[in-house]
């Protein structure tokens, strides 16, 4: 390792050193005062049926119905951002982030040796969380949010536990990987032919167009440099966006450290590349072939400009569902994650999805 190298992650170690500090004693008043403030702020790891599962759950009043919030990855809990914007919706929802198997404190070196992570694996995982949670708040269904893999995973539950689903939200919504690697690399490519951007259209001629969803060469690095251009490009995030490498350390970082300690933010990476390796990762959903009908009510909330998820995928899958209610919202200044993004605008969209009393 080179001197500037060295100096470069000394940096990044002082800084990780300095914010842990800052924010612990910032959490201490923050803390004190959520807990005047919502009747319920809890991070829990509980057992049920024999797995443990760990959720974060926020509200005024655990009468109000209960929302699940499905993150994406896979591998990325986003419980820390769920509870930045989101918890305006505390006053009228009882509020559940979880860390999906294998990832952020679910992350378990000694499982990810031995445990192969499949479909069948996850869809019970989250079932088992939704029983948990009707159990423990005495409701009949629960509302479900997905966003980007966690969309695939609300869809595959909704698909075959709809008895205990009052309705299934979609952020971010991921349809097809295949065409979605196709499509996401084909308009980054025409951004960067259009803005002679040499560098980018050296690195994408590099990795090359995916075939059946994947990268000829290190699939995980290329999705990663593909995405990176992507984000520059605002088909991640729109608005606000700065270099990929300054929103992970100095906007992204923080506010999981709102939710994480340091030696659990080590956990949480490593938990980054041990999901997107699994055959999970790898099960093409392809839902406008495989799920034309289902029996929950379906609301998107997409973002307008969203290109990990290409938007025109969702768009196509929504015309041609069948469900007995369905609606398609979109947010004009938003990529793959409008409740970030957005989040006044999108809490005010989700809040009035349910006001009325009969749908929840």
């Amino acid at each position: 390792m080179n001197f500037d190298k060295r100096l470069n992650y000394n940096m990044i170690i002082f800084y990780i050193i300095c914010v842990v500090i800052c924010f612990d004693c910032k959490d201490v008043v923050w803390y004190n005062f959520n807990k005047m403030k919502y009747s319920i702020d809890k991070k829990e790891a509980v057992i049920y049926r024999n797995n443990k599962y760990y959720l974060r759950i926020r509200s005024y009043n655990t009468d109000n119905p209960v929302v699940l919030f499905l993150h994406g990855g896979c591998g990325s809990p986003d419980r820390a951002q769920v509870m930045k914007y989101q918890s305006p919706l505390a006053k009228d929802f009882t509020l559940v982030a979880w860390d999906q198997r294998g990832a952020g404190l679910a992350y378990d070196k000694k499982e990810a040796k031995n445990l192969v992570l499949t479909k069948e694996i996850y869809i019970e995982d989250a079932h088992n969380v939704v029983l948990y949670l009707k159990e423990r708040f005495n409701k009949n269904k629960i509302i479900i949010v997905g966003h980007s893999f966690g969309s695939v995973l609300g869809i595959w539950l909704a698909e075959k536990y709809p008895e205990d689903i009052q309705a299934y939200v979609g952020v971010g919504q991921c349809v097809d990987y295949i065409r979605n690697e196709e499509l996401s690399y084909s308009w980054v490519y025409d951004k960067a032919k259009k803005l002679n951007d040499k560098k980018s259209l050296k690195v994408l001629d590099k990795i090359g167009c995916p075939q059946n969803g994947r990268y000829a060469q290190n699939h995980q690095k290329s999705i990663m440099q593909q995405r990176a251009i992507l984000h520059k490009y605002g088909g991640a995030t729109f608005t606000n966006r700065k270099p990929y490498w300054q929103e992970l350390l100095f906007h992204e970082l923080p506010i999981l450290l709102r939710e994480y300690n340091l030696l659990q933010i080590f956990k949480y990476i490593k938990g980054l590349s041990y999901s997107p390796n699994q055959p999970l990762a790898q099960t093409n959903p392809d839902f406008i072939n495989s799920v034309k009908q289902l029996q929950i009510p379906v609301y998107f909330l997409l973002g307008h400009h969203d290109y990990n998820c290409p938007v025109e995928l969702a768009e196509e899958w929504y015309n041609k569902l069948d469900a007995p209610d369905k609606k398609l919202i979109w947010f004009v200044n938003s990529a793959h994650s409008p409740q970030w993004e957005e989040p006044d605008k999108w809490n005010s969209e989700f809040l009035k999805l349910f006001e009325d009393n009969e749908k929840i």
